[in-house]
């Protein structure tokens, strides 16, 4: 029972506690010895009565206040206890993908996701990721085999009212992903509501993945991570439509972009992204950080249009999207970052993909992808710098996988 129901409960209460006080003060008076003419023995009688019916309304309503009082403690006890649960979640999948270079690989990973809320204003999140991938053998190579484990999150939140605060590994995504969208990135973000419609995310600190088990990382001295730091700015229509911009730096990449959705939830859906990247200075890589081709001293871009057809969410809906992708060589040091990181790699790539998504459930999908398209080299680029240009080679694939999300 709520505050408000306490409060009707005691006025009731009194109320009756004032009703049964005038009864027996009229009873009183109406009594023999008083001053006043005796009742007769059927008024007493009846009098009486009406005490007697008073007393055990009160004494019922005495009982439905210690009723409340005690549900309101036990919601308290519960909300509390609700508030410091963790709350579990997490996806896996399952795959099979074959390139254009005739290479099959078994893929198979698992992510576990722990949020706690601390109060009603800190949260503390928690994810992990498992994963194994099988290659088949090819010509000249033989089977081989990649288990990981990942960090994907560690981090504490704090919430100011319309600022939200994250520090410590997290994942962090910047518009549609074509640039960025990466878990396991160490930042402190800021993501700050401006009204109903519109939203400011920043962010800084280094692009590193944390593996806590990589074993093909044998490299030494480690791959160098660098200062990833942005700003995005984000106009909502609706959840679903929405138009944004944003600049940000991936340490020595300087990166602006434009990007938009428009869509209609079971029915068509646009998506488009472009990406411009106005770093000139490429450079030879040495641990992991800069370029094997480089020379062309030019801005490099990239971009991405998709349209789609349906959502696969509820059991028996199906999804069908096509996408359309121009990514210039460089525009990325490190592949892994993109959403695109399947077919958008360092040197470059343009194509098209088609998506198939069927819910086989209301937490399960099976998916179909298959991307057409080569790499897409500069001849101005060279190995190392003043060796041979890279050759154009296919770079599509099928990827048929089966998710499940709890």
């Amino acid at each position: 029972m709520a505050e408000k129901d306490i409060g009707q409960v005691m006025c009731m209460r009194k109320k009756h506690q004032r009703v049964l006080a005038a009864v027996v003060a009229g009873w009183c008076l109406l009594s023999p010895g008083v001053g006043v003419a005796a009742a007769s023995s059927e008024d007493l009688a009846a009098m009486q009565q009406e005490v007697d019916c008073l007393r055990q309304r009160l004494a019922s309503l005495e009982k439905q206040m210690e009723q409340v009082k005690r549900t309101k403690g036990q919601e308290k006890k519960t909300d509390k206890k609700h508030t410091d649960a963790l709350h579990w979640s997490g996806s896996t999948k399952v795959g099979y993908m074959y390139d254009d270079q005739k290479a099959g690989k078994f893929k198979a990973e698992i992510r576990l996701n722990a949020l706690a809320k601390v109060d009603d204003k800190y949260e503390v999140g928690l994810g992990l990721k498992f994963k194994s991938t099988s290659a088949e053998p090819v010509a000249g190579k033989y089977p081989a085999e990649k288990n990981k484990i990942k960090l994907d999150q560690a981090y504490v939140g704090r919430s100011f009212g319309n600022l939200d605060v994250k520090a410590g590994v997290q994942n962090v995504a910047i518009g549609t992903g074509l640039w960025l969208s990466k878990a396991s990135v160490n930042q402190v973000t800021a993501n700050y509501t401006i009204g109903a419609h519109d939203r400011l995310y920043a962010g800084y600190g280094r692009d590193s993945q944390d593996y806590l088990v990589n074993d093909v990382n044998k490299q030494e001295p480690p791959t160098r991570s660098r200062l990833l730091k942005f700003l995005q700015y984000q106009h909502e229509f609706s959840p679903e439509n929405y138009v944004g911009v944003y600049y940000g730096t991936q340490q020595p990449e300087k990166y602006m972009g434009f990007y938009g959705r428009a869509s209609q939830p079971g029915k068509w859906g646009f998506m488009a992204e472009y990406v411009c990247n106005f770093n000139r200075d490429k450079f030879a890589k040495e641990n992991g950080y800069g370029y094997d081709y480089f020379g062309a001293r030019q801005q490099t871009r990239g971009m991405v249009i998709g349209i789609n057809y349906g959502t696969a969410k509820k059991k028996g809906t199906y999804g069908l999207a096509l996408e359309y992708l121009n990514v210039d060589q460089n525009l990325f040091m490190d592949d892994s970052y993109t959403a695109w990181d399947d077919c958008v790699s360092e040197d470059g790539f343009k194509g098209v993909g088609l998506i198939l998504d069927y819910a086989t459930s209301d937490h399960t999908k099976l998916s179909l992808q298959r991307y057409w398209g080569d790499n897409k080299p500069s001849q101005d680029n060279r190995k190392g710098g003043t060796g041979r240009s890279l050759n154009k080679l296919g770079r599509g694939f099928t990827y048929l996988k089966f998710t499940t999300k709890f």
